[in-house]
Formats: structure tokens, sequence, C-alpha cells
């Protein structure tokens, strides 16, 4: 377990001890032969088991910002550990936390509990837009978070979709990156569909694949916030 000290609070988050370990024991098991079962293996693997920048950084905002979550009901998509959630829930929102990854319910669970706060979690994935699920109302969410979620060429349009479609009509959307290839299209994405965007840059502690490795050194992440116009 390591603590994630974000503004005033301080946040236990229980983490992978050791992501790559945890990389090579599942490529080991697996083994994959094809490219289907290459791409089933990338999907498999416990990316979500570190706090990378970007939820530092957007977490970060969010404590700067307590008025804008406070009371309100938000969702965290590709949450990861779940630290922007936690933080959001630390500071009196509701909230709803989702992944893909089919193990990571259990993680938001243990770190829900550790920092005795309540986040409602539904495995989703929102770059499958058939996926659907009763517990997720879409348009209905105050604000929408998404930290370091834009790796394939295809995410830019999916993820802008995926956002407008769960933000409420006067809502915000808070998206976090550390400067991807496909960041600017997904900026551009969410403008066309009508969003409005302000930029905020912040300096946060670089992660290690060992949380109790600190490295020593940060990393500029960049959070945009987006509202309809």
């Amino acid at each position: 377990m390591s603590i994630e000290k974000i503004g005033s609070f301080p946040i236990h988050i229980h983490a992978l001890k050791d992501m790559d370990k945890a990389l090579d024991e599942i490529c080991k098991k697996y083994d994959p032969k094809t490219p289907e079962e290459e791409e089933k293996l990338l999907n498999l693997c416990p990316y979500f088991g570190i706090i990378w920048p970007s939820s530092r950084a957007l977490a970060t905002f969010m404590s700067e910002r307590k008025s804008q979550f406070t009371k309100r009901k938000g969702i965290e998509v590709g949450c990861g550990l779940g630290l922007p959630a936690i933080l959001a829930a630390k500071i009196g929102a509701f909230m709803q936390a989702t992944d893909f990854h089919p193990d990571v319910g259990e993680w938001v669970a243990k770190n829900a509990t550790l920092n005795q706060v309540n986040i409602d979690y539904q495995e989703w994935d929102w770059s499958a837009p058939d996926t659907h699920s009763d517990k997720i109302t879409m348009g209905q969410y105050d604000f929408v978070l998404a930290s370091d979620v834009l790796y394939e060429s295809r995410h830019p349009e999916e993820l802008a979709r995926a956002l407008a479609r769960l933000v409420s009509p006067k809502g915000s959307i808070y998206l976090s990156d550390p400067g991807r290839v496909y960041l600017e299209k997904a900026l551009k994405e969410l403008e066309k569909l009508g969003f409005h965007r302000v930029d905020f840059t912040f300096d946060v502690e670089e992660s290690s694949h060992r949380p109790e490795v600190r490295l020593e050194k940060t990393r500029k992440i960049f959070v945009f916030e987006f509202i309809r116009e």
C-alpha cells in the first residue's frame, strides 16, 4: 500500500507490488500464438495496477476546486485504481467508477474501503459504443473524469463521443493526459461536439512500476476542462 498526498488529502492506495513482474507472469501464462490471442492478452495486462501521473494531476486539479465537485454526481471512465474517483468522493461527490478490465472492480473496492468512501463500480468499456449498462445513465452526470486513456488511433473519436453522451447538458468534462500522440485529435473532436475548453498544466510526481520506489522527478501533465458552449 502507498499513500498519495493530494492537496490536503492523504489517499491510501492498494497497488501492484511490481508491474513488470505481473506483466511477465501474464505473458508466461497465456503465451499467445495468434493475433487474436495477442489482443486478448493485451487487454488482460494489468496496466491499471499503478498510479499514473495523469491521475495524480486530475486528482490535484479537483482538490484545488472542491466546490465544482462537492454534492455533485460524477463518473470516471478507465478508472484503474480509482484515485480521481476516490478524491472526488472524499470532497463530497457521488461517484461511479468504470473500467473495461475484469480485475479492476476488486481493486477499486479495496481502495474505496481503505479511504472510507463509497464508490459505485461498474465494468464498462467506453471504447465499445454498443456496450450497454443499465447502471450507467447517459446524460445525467454533472461531471465526467478521464485520465490517460488515449492509446489507439480509434480512441479520439470514441472517447469524445462517450464523454459527450455521459455528461449532462450543463455538466463538465475533465480530461488529463501527458501529451500522447492522439491527444490533439481528441481535443478537436470534443470541440466539434460543441464543447469549449480551458487548459491547465501540473507538474506531478513520475510513477515507478513498484509503489515503494520514488523516482524523485516530476512530469508535466495537461488537464482540460470542457463545458458546452
